[in-house]
């Protein structure tokens, strides 16, 4: 029997530590990507599979990837006859170019998913809520756009750093991730589709909590961690401070677990501040070794509108919380964007 096939668009850490490390066991690949990824994903498909570095709470594992891999780049102004064929023939396709890009991306896979017969699931896996509702217009009925929870933290190792293992023995670059694999998926829009156990098909309600806990507890309180931490001069998450740390579990206890459970009251306090707690502590990882420099990309996207910033501060005030810890990460947002702004000239 046939295995289902997936496209993958967006062959960066997240695409490769995440999304290829969970469904290269039981799906036929085609990793996309632009022209100059051409050769890093032409290696994968000739080696059959990479190596990550899976980090577990007590030990550093590499991990062989081993699969099925096919390649496609992706933009330009002729097309791609591999994409085409790729998109045309898979069971499921998988975004993972980040924001900025994805809106690239929709116009590029419109027309090819569009002019298909048979049903295909899209899954946005990007950060940030309603986005399959935003560009779902862009597909036509036979084209099942599908929310994601990538809480997966995956990154590729700085150049200074050792004891990571690379991609292949004479090869650069390593490839890092956390041990975690919790995939949820909506089960409601996921009915008859090609999901192995690589996901986690949850009900809707459950689904709706993931993406609260995924935007306000992790990427909120990931700021929070990394923009204070900035403002010191800390350069890695293992180094942040003490006080940092302890104001982080204060705001996570105080203010956004709490607001989680008004939210989604039928949820637990237990299993959501376990969840809370041990979130933070992932972030300082000294096997992850995030640094905050990744922390602090792209600060001035997260105070638009919607953003984890504005909405999580809304979001602990309708449950009639004063977010005055969370509120803090806005205000150093607004410190790192004026201490990197080149100063005013003379009068």
């Amino acid at each position: 029997m046939a295995r289902p096939r997936a496209v993958i668009v967006g062959a960066g850490a997240l695409g490769l530590g995440f999304l290829a490390e969970r469904l290269a066991g039981d799906y036929d690949l085609c990793l996309a990507d632009l022209a100059s990824r051409a050769p890093l994903l032409r290696r994968i498909a000739a080696e059959g599979g990479f190596a990550v570095n899976v980090c577990h709470a007590d030990r550093l594992e590499v991990r062989g990837v081993r699969g099925s891999f096919t390649t496609a780049t992706i933009g330009g102004s002729s097309g791609d006859g591999p994409l085409d064929a790729a998109l045309a023939q898979a069971d499921l396709v998988l975004t993972a170019a980040g924001g900025r890009a994805l809106p690239d991306v929709v116009r590029v896979l419109a027309p090819i998913l569009n002019a298909r017969r048979r049903r295909v699931w899209l899954l946005f896996c990007e950060n940030g809520r309603d986005i399959a509702a935003r560009h779902g217009s862009a597909f036509a009925a036979s084209v099942t756009t599908v929310e994601t929870v990538m809480s997966r933290m995956c990154r590729f190792a700085d150049p200074e750093e050792s004891g990571y293992a690379p991609l292949w023995p004479d090869y650069e670059e390593r490839l890092v991730a956390e041990s975690y694999s919790y995939l949820p998926l909506d089960r409601a829009h996921c009915e008859g589709g090609p999901f192995s156990r690589a996901f986690d098909l949850v009900e809707s309600r459950e689904f709706r909590m993931w993406e609260d806990m995924k935007l306000f507890l992790h990427n909120g309180m990931h700021a929070f961690m990394s923009y204070h931490a900035y403002l010191e001069g800390t350069r890695r998450f293992p180094e942040i401070p003490a006080p940092i740390r302890a104001e982080a579990r204060r705001v996570m206890r105080e203010e956004l677990v709490p607001a989680i459970l008004f939210h989604h009251p039928w949820a637990g306090r237990e299993r959501i501040e376990a969840y809370a707690l041990g979130l933070l502590d992932r972030f300082v990882d000294p096997r992850f070794n995030d640094s905050i420099a990744r922390g602090v990309r792209g600060v001035e996207e997260k105070l638009a509108p919607g953003e984890r910033l504005l909405a999580g501060r809304d979001y602990i005030r309708e449950a009639g919380i004063e977010p005055r810890g969370y509120t803090t990460t806005i205000d150093a947002a607004r410190r790192i964007i004026l201490s990197r702004s080149p100063p005013a000239g003379p009068g």
